[in-house]
């Protein structure tokens, strides 16, 4: 591809054969030699690779790729040897093609800068001018000239012929008396040693010919290289892989887990376990020379409120590290009990974290790789050096299946559960190891011999089903029979059956066949994250900030892919430019904010660049320290909330009561620094005696519109004066509004979050970049607690009451407290009863429903909200409903698991038709705006459609109902509307969708919003005396006035 160098660039484009090519792409494919990669392409997709006009001007401008050729800029000295119009044209083409990326813009320069000084030319101080500094390890300064071969400790591997060069290169010189090794600056006494020509670190072990019959190390004391006889095991054969010569594996084996809870061993034992307290999946048990020692636990949990089983944690313990992945945290990882984002590297990559697909993956450096897909399916790969070196859940890997149900005392058993009593870890709070859902034995036969047709299980083994490439290449029937299984266990719930599904799909592409789409918007649908769609042969890990394509190992995956232009940072897509930061193995967002140590506060900035400053930790806590980075918890935002008749909780954690019935500003932003500006206002309830003063309107005023929600409606949002039905997508997602669980969800496009459940509770949450930039109800958000009833003035308010009236948004007649000599009491009697188990008191049971939640979210402020509440309501039991509710709420929202608490004799839930009560559903996923909804992340308990139906915030209504979903506005079948100051008027039509056709309101009408809905008006006898044009009727004849 470099032609023929013969002096003539006319015939540079010559194919193999010798004939001139004229299409690019048919010469790159002409040159290309047998593919290692079967994911390689010889161009892009689409439109790739083009620049748009206006991208094309701003990038050519002097402050960008023009800067190379600026007459008086730092590179004008190369420009008569070199000319820079191809490295402006290149320049411009990358940062179309990397979003801008400021990385991109500086490797351009350095091409062109590089290619000077080979020539001689000494360009100026480039890195200083254009703002690409060089970052130099310790101990060394930068420099504009350096040599070009450093002295480092590898003196003998520098022919003398290189090391006469005097070419100078910007590069990182070290410190006087210190020399180069790898990328560090080191005294010469800390150098290790040279053998055959190559140099090894001290203390580093290596092998000393090719075959691996010689084993050294660079002695510390001797200075030189001590070898010794060795080999590889018997499971094990001597190879070079990535550039490292070493032993490995001939094979790998696989355990496997899904469902509920069904285990293949390493060994293809089957069988099923059911117990929900810690297990030992895998360790290693023999202390044999050269394995590394690890443990893999998993836990069993339950799925939403009903008795569905399934692996719920997944531990591995390995290098000293404890790495959790929960089901309560999809998309995140636990690290020694901190919650930290994808992905994560630890001590030169013996630990690696990453996602594919739709799995965490754990790779070690010695050949274990753990896969969870935070749901159900966990498996765990090792290689063939441990054979009988482990034992647990996943056998002993003897290569025999008939003792892999050996149990810790050594002894083999039949009965799955003492098995798996017996690899029992850790005891969890009302955990059990027998099943507690077992399938008829009258119904089991009949459902193993079902007819294979239709949709459920027997799409594993249909004849011309999505699977059928597989069929011959993997076992479809024992995948059928625990999919049966399961549907047995749990009918009705269709997540019985996906995992095993999934299963089968997964193993099928593991063997490389390609299968066809099973999954369908009605049956084992996966939501994505927006700017992202799913992809039955998925490649995440390739699309991954922070990540290199080395590190993604196997086949494609079904999962979620970000579109074109976009990468994924932690568990969203953001455009290439957007991603974050890689700091001491552990992956940052853009602006996220983390403490490398208790004196230091760093950010991730725009570039991937990190800035630090000295300063202490707002929480005064101490963090854990996670691969030398100080971690506070990973509070990327946070939650203010407005509860029951009077309480409040401000976003820095502060509890308070004021009793007023005006209407408040909650929150606010109070600089315009660098953030979206935003006010969220409530009204509340005027005071009645005996009842809550709930809030009555919620307002949120965001990108020029103001959106409002209304106590009870919760099928409706107000955009300015016009009522829209819910769901509602404003200006391309900027906005939505969507029903989500029992109240309704206001999310936007920089991270404000608002939760109104239309009753008595509201949630605001707000990105960490918000920090100090807002003031109302919700305080200050600056990370301290005892300044909080801060005013408009800066001055702290004496009281509550003083702090609440502050805040107030108009003059409107109202109350700043409860009447005088009205306020509720409650006396010692009655609180005592209220803090009883069956009543308030469950809150804040440490054993009961929510004990899970209480490290999280302090019960006691909605304890307190809920006497209060009751007291005033003299023991209303449908408001201890909804104060619970509240709290419910509050936990789902942070992802933690509650358990059951509503009962038939107790808060019995109600739903409407074709739905059935859930304790952990998401609305949203099952709503008409499909895939253009950024739902969350957390589940929440409310009603869940049926399959086949839709919520449209009133009931459950056919799919087919969402046709008029356009342009972010769903309107209902038949319905009529008018657009446009009424020129247009449009109409919802089953099997058509939305028509709309010209239309002009008659003389005697208006164009007008009634009630929030645009439309015709007839005018008042007024309005058209005013016009000239009223028309009436006398004894005489029609007179026109």
């Amino acid at each position: 591809m470099c032609g023929n160098n013969n002096g003539n660039p006319q015939d540079d484009t010559l194919s193999p054969d010798g004939k001139q090519v004229w299409d690019i792409v048919e010469f790159g494919q002409s040159w290309k030699v047998t593919s290692e990669s079967s994911r390689c392409q010889d161009t892009c997709d689409g439109d790739c690779g083009r620049c748009r006009w206006d991208q094309a001007v701003t990038y050519k401008a002097e402050t960008w790729c023009g800067k190379l050729s600026q007459h008086s800029g730092p590179f004008r000295s190369c420009h008569d040897t070199i000319s820079p119009n191809i490295y402006v044209k290149n320049c411009i083409y990358d940062l179309c093609a990397n979003e801008g990326h400021r990385d991109v813009l500086c490797h351009a320069f350095e091409t062109y800068a590089d290619d000077c000084q080979e020539e001689g030319i000494n360009v100026s101080d480039w890195r200083t001018t254009v703002g690409c500094p060089l970052t130099c390890p310790p101990n060394s300064t930068y420099s504009t000239c350096g040599l070009a071969f450093l002295p480092s400790c590898n003196i003998p591997a520098v022919s003398s012929s290189c090391a006469a060069v005097t070419t100078c290169v910007d590069t990182c010189v070290c410190h006087e008396g210190l020399v180069l090794d790898a990328n560090t600056c080191i005294p010469p006494s800390e150098c290790g040693c040279v053998f055959r020509g190559l140099f090894y670190g001290l203390g580093e072990e290596f092998w000393g010919d090719l075959t691996c019959t010689q084993r050294c190390v660079c002695d510390a004391e001797q200075r030189q290289a001590v070898c010794r006889d060795s080999g590889c095991g018997t499971e094990e054969e001597c190879r070079v892989e990535e550039g490292i010569q070493d032993c490995y594996p001939r094979s790998f084996v696989v355990c496997t887990a899904v469902g509920a809870t069904h285990y293949e061993t390493f060994d293809g034992k089957r069988f099923i376990f059911q117990g929900t307290c810690v297990y030992l999946l895998v360790g290693l048990c023999e202390d044999t020379q050269n394995l590394v020692g690890f443990q893999v636990l998993v836990q069993n949990g339950h799925r939403s409120d009903n008795l569905m089983l399934s692996i719920a944690m997944v531990t591995v313990k390995v290098y000293n590290k404890t790495i959790s992945i929960s089901r309560e945290h999809p998309g995140k990882i636990m690290i020694d009990e901190q919650l930290i984002n994808l992905p994560y590297h630890y001590s030169e990559r013996k630990i690696v974290v990453y996602r594919h697909g739709q799995d965490a993956v754990v790779v070690t450096d010695f050949g274990l790789v753990v896969t969870y897909d935070w749901y159900s399916h966990v498996t765990t790969m090792v290689p063939s050096g441990f054979t009988n070196a482990l034992c647990g859940l996943c056998g002993n890997y003897n290569g025999a299946a008939s003792d892999d149900m050996m149990m810790r005392n050594n002894h083999v058993t039949s009965d799955p559960d003492a098995f798996g009593s017996s690899w029992k870890v850790t005891d969890v709070p009302g955990c059990g190891e027998r099943s507690t859902v077992e399938c008829s034995s009258t119904l089991a036969p009949s459902w193993l011999q079902q007819e294979v047709s239709g949709m459920g299980c027997e799409i594993i083994l249909e004849v011309d089903g999505p699977f059928r490439a597989c069929h011959s290449h993997v076992n479809g029937h024992q995948y059928f029979q625990s999919c049966i299984h399961d549907s047995c266990l749990f009918p009705d719930q269709e997540e019985g059956i996906c995992p095993v599904i999934a299963l089968y799909a997964t193993a099928c592409q593991a063997a490389g066949v390609s299968i066809g789409r099973w999954r369908t918007d009605n049956f084992c649908y996966i939501p994505c994250p927006s700017n992202s769609s799913y992809e039955l042969c998925s490649h995440t890990c390739q699309h991954t900030c922070g990540i290199d394509s080395a590190t993604c190992q196997g086949w494609c995956r079904e999962g979620c892919t970000c579109q074109d232009g976009f990468m994924l940072s932690g568990d969203e897509c953001v455009p290439m430019s957007h991603c974050g930061c890689s700091y001491h193995g552990v992956y940052y967002k853009e602006g996220e904010t983390f403490y490398p140590t208790k004196q230091e506060m760093c950010q991730c900035l725009f570039g991937g660049t990190v800035e630090c400053q000295n300063t202490s930790r707002p929480d005064g806590g101490h963090g854990k320290v996670i691969s030398d980075v100080i971690q506070s918890p990973l509070q990327l935002s946070s939650t203010c909330v407005a509860t029951g008749d009077h309480t409040y909780v401000t976003f820095d954690g502060m509890a308070f009561n004021i009793t007023g019935t005006c209407s408040y500003i909650l929150t606010q932003t109070c600089t315009s620094d660098n953030v979206r500006s935003f006010m969220v206002t409530i009204q509340k309830e005027a005071w009645q005696k005996g009842k809550v003063s709930g809030i009555q309107v919620l307002s949120v005023e965001v990108y020029g519109v103001t959106l409002t929600l209304k106590q009870g409606k919760r099928a409706d949002v107000m955009v300015d004066s016009i009522s829209h039905h819910l769901p509602t997508i404003l200006s391309e997602g900027q906005v939505q509004v969507y029903p989500h669980g029992t109240g309704v969800l206001l999310r936007t496009d920089f991270g404000l979050i608002v939760h109104y459940d239309l009753v008595q509770h509201v949630m605001v949450t707000v990105p960490q970049t918000y920090m100090g930039r807002l003031c109302g109800l919700c305080g200050n958000y600056n990370g301290q607690g005892n300044d909080e009833f801060q005013l408009s003035s800066g001055q702290l308010a004496p009281d509550a009451t003083a702090f609440g009236s502050a805040w107030k948004t108009t003059d409107t007649p109202c109350n700043d407290t409860c009447p005088k000599d009205e306020c509720p009491t409650c006396t010692e009697e009655k609180v005592a009863v209220l803090q009883k188990p069956n009543y308030c008191g469950l809150l804040t049971a440490p054993e009961g429903p929510f004990g899970s939640c209480h490290r999280i979210i302090d019960p006691v402020p909605y304890s307190q909200s809920c006497i209060h509440d009751l007291c005033m309501t003299g023991g209303d039991t449908h408001v201890l409903c909804q104060s619970i509710q509240s709290y419910v709420t509050a936990c789902q929202g942070t992802s933690v698991a509650v358990g059951t608490w509503r009962m038939s004799s107790f808060c019995s839930p109600t739903c409407p038709a074709n739905s059935t009560y859930s304790l952990c559903t998401n609305t949203c996923a099952n709503i008409c705006t499909g895939n253009t909804t950024t739902c969350p992340q957390t589940c929440t308990e409310g009603c869940q459609c049926h399959q086949g139906s839709v919520f449209d915030g009133h009931r459950c209504v056919p799919k087919d109902y969402c046709e008029c979903f356009r342009d972010g506005e769903y309107y209902k079948p038949h319905e009529m509307l008018f657009q446009d100051h009424c020129q247009h008027r449009c109409t919802c039509v089953p099997g058509q969708g939305l028509t709309c056709h010209d239309h002009t309101c008659t003389e005697d009408e208006f164009c007008e919003i009634q009630e929030g809905v645009l439309g015709c008006i007839k005018k008042s006898e007024e309005k058209l005396r005013e016009e000239g044009s009223f028309r009436c009727k006398v004894d005489l004849g029609e007179i026109e006035g």
